[in-house]
């Protein structure tokens, strides 16, 4: 029955995602009001200046060689900066060759730099074209937000369904892989034959005794041990088999049968490395010993 509902739960959103897939690019810009954000063919508008920015973009790029082969310039060339826009760059040592449709636009140490009345209109065009397809781009990314904005309630919806399902389906997939079983409710206390730890087994790769608890309600326990025996991880262990078993997951066990508990307390101890074979009591040594020196 869970399962069912969080099915029927999993609506596509198709309308949601076929609109931003058709408007946003896969690899959009992190800053939203410098272009780059839509897609070709969603707007005809937003289509029509980034071609006239392509074409003339290009007129400037083919500039440089029907330059140099009008005035015979071989060192001419054309460039660009954020101060002065497109210009014609041209040695001193050519500044005789200049042609009268050139001016001037800024003098460097050994060259010149001018523009052409064809080269400052394409400039406007190009610049006038960037930055109504920016603005027109922020429109749109805006109008799709608004959009999607109105199907909140849904996506939330959905992604409440996916976290759900993702969490049952992680604790299933942990379940089967590592071998848990089915706890059941019908006890008065906790039993847990050949127990594990999920966690600590995973780390020492095979090599963990399992281990069986047997509590009746009320009952005391008194674990005892040397150094390194498990003590820390034994209490641990019956406390996540508890915690799992009463989240919905299955638990890392033979079998188990528990009782509904409302509080838990377990030994956690400053921090243990069981793994790179310090206990709780080996860290805390050594932290003492750090603070004695």
């Amino acid at each position: 029955g869970r399962l069912d509902g969080l099915r029927d739960a999993l609506d596509p959103l198709a309308d949601v995602r076929e609109l931003i897939e058709t408007a946003i690019r896969p690899d959009p810009p992190v800053e939203v009001t410098e272009g780059g954000l839509i897609r070709e063919g969603f707007d005809d508008e937003l289509d029509e200046l980034r071609a006239t920015e392509r074409e003339g973009r290009q007129w400037v790029a083919d500039l440089q060689a029907r330059e140099r082969e009008r005035t015979g310039i071989e060192s001419l060339e054309v460039g660009h900066n954020q101060v002065h826009g497109y210009y014609v760059e041209v040695t001193d040592s050519n500044a005789d060759r200049v042609p009268d449709d050139y001016t001037r636009r800024q003098t460097l140490k050994h060259s010149e730099r001018y523009y052409t009345p064809e080269l400052k209109a394409r400039e406007d065009e190009i610049l006038g074209a960037a930055e109504r397809a920016d603005r027109r781009e922020y429109e749109l990314l805006c109008e799709v937000r608004d959009e999607v904005a109105e199907a909140t309630d849904a996506v939330q919806a959905l992604a409440d369904a996916v976290a759900d399902l993702d969490a049952l389906v992680s604790l299933a997939t942990v379940a089967v892989e590592r071998d848990y079983v089915r706890p059941t409710f019908d006890g008065d206390g906790i039993r847990i034959a050949a127990g594990r730890h999920p966690t600590v087994e995973r780390a020492v790769d095979g090599e963990f005794v399992p281990n069986d608890a047997a509590l009746d309600r009320g009952e005391i326990a008194v674990v005892t041990g040397p150094n390194m025996s498990g003590k820390s991880t034994y209490m641990r262990q019956v406390a996540l088999c508890v915690v799992l078993a009463q989240a919905g997951s299955f638990v890392p066990a033979d079998e188990a049968s528990l009782s509904v508990v409302d509080r838990l307390f377990t030994r956690v101890g400053a921090s243990d490395d069981i793994a790179g074979g310090q206990s709780t009591f080996m860290r805390e040594m050594a932290e003492l010993t750090d603070i004695l020196h």
